[in-house]
């Protein structure tokens, strides 16, 4: 059985909250370096989507944000070096917040 058969089919509803949310026409590489940091799991992943480009894109997402060299490779081709910067600080505030818990 092919995996994408495995997923289980997105209501329709939910297909098209997925469709408005995310923005197709953005390459999947640009998406997720730009706004990869963000998602700690991607759970659109988890269905298989009508429009067949939806799901091609949302896979090829989910794909690069479990790859951390792959997501590393993307931000730093479509961050700014004070973006990237900013990134670290922002994640290095995080992992410091849970050390304090």
């Amino acid at each position: 059985m092919k995996p994408e058969a495995q997923r289980p089919l997105a209501p329709e509803e939910t297909e098209l909250r997925v469709s408005e949310t995310f923005p197709v026409d953005m390459a999947p590489e640009e998406f997720a370096g730009r706004d990869g940091y963000g998602w700690m799991d991607f759970p659109v992943a988890r269905y298989r989507y009508r429009d067949e480009r939806l799901d091609a894109w949302i896979q090829q997402v989910s794909v690069i944000l479990r790859d951390p060299a792959a997501l590393r490779e993307c931000q730093a081709k479509y961050l700014t070096p004070a973006e990237r910067q900013y990134m670290q600080r922002y994640l290095q505030d995080d992992n410091e917040a849970l050390d304090d818990d």
